[in-house]
């Protein structure tokens, strides 16, 4: 343990099968099922995975960044990185897969040879300015499990570990707390009961949704219409804003 709570071990674990569940759906897709569209708009599947290989890229540049206290950005400048995304989005699925273990890999050993010191460094991410080292892991488990929803390939938000959806739920409702063009709402976990506000500060929620942590968080995030969410008082679900 580096910092109070943080298990690099445990994170690192949870990464490494979170890849394999997404090559293993990535080995059933034939060229044709990769050429075809996924759930973004836009984007084919063979788009979400070459977008999982280079974010393993880009975060590995990060943890070396921490690491070593060499500057190494995230994406080289300009628009590289959408145009190694179309570049490569149209390759045969076995260099899809190849590509994807692989950076995988390299991630896996910039990870593992991290130090406390290094744990406790400041990085530059794309879009989002400075933020802590100790953040990396969640966000490449972020996108691993939303984006193998996304590659549309029979796995979906019921899949999600509970922890992580526990995890990511906390912190999308965050995000949305304080929001002016957030409708303000209570959510409500069917499970546990716990509760979380959403929408602009000092506002009253003016209804409750409530369901499972999965699918609020599928539902927050654009991933789900709202299926097995209900409203108190009975209504129509209300429309949450754009997550990022």
């Amino acid at each position: 343990m580096t910092t109070d709570g943080f298990e690099p071990a445990a994170l690192l674990a949870e990464i490494n099968e979170a890849t394999a569940q997404v090559l293993a759906s990535a080995e059933r897709l034939s060229a044709e099922h990769l050429a075809g569209p996924s759930l973004l708009p836009g984007w084919s599947r063979g788009h979400v995975l070459t977008h999982l290989a280079r974010n393993a890229d880009a975060l590995t540049n990060l943890l070396n960044w921490a690491r070593t206290g060499i500057p190494t950005p995230m994406y080289p400048p300009g628009d590289a990185r959408d145009r190694a995304i179309e570049e490569g989005a149209g390759r045969p699925p076995q260099e899809q897969l190849t590509d994807l273990y692989d950076a995988a890999g390299r991630f896996d050993r910039a990870f593992t040879a991290m130090t406390p010191t290094a744990w406790g460094a400041k990085v530059t991410a794309r879009n989002a300015g400075e933020i802590a080292a100790t953040t990396l892991p969640g966000k490449r488990l972020r996108e691993l499990y939303i984006h193998h929803v996304d590659l549309d390939a029979g796995w979906t938000p019921a899949h999600w570990p509970t922890e992580y959806a526990d995890r990511e739920l906390n912190e999308v409702a965050a995000s949305f707390r304080g929001r002016p063009d957030c409708p303000p709402l209570l959510l409500r976990d069917d499970i546990t009961h716990r509760e979380l506000l959403i929408g602009p500060e000092g506002v009253a929620p003016a209804a409750v949704v409530s369901g499972r942590r999965q699918s609020l968080l599928a539902w927050l995030i654009g991933r789900a219409n709202g299926d097995g969410l209900s409203v108190e008082p009975a209504g129509p679900l209300p429309t949450p804003p754009a997550w990022m």
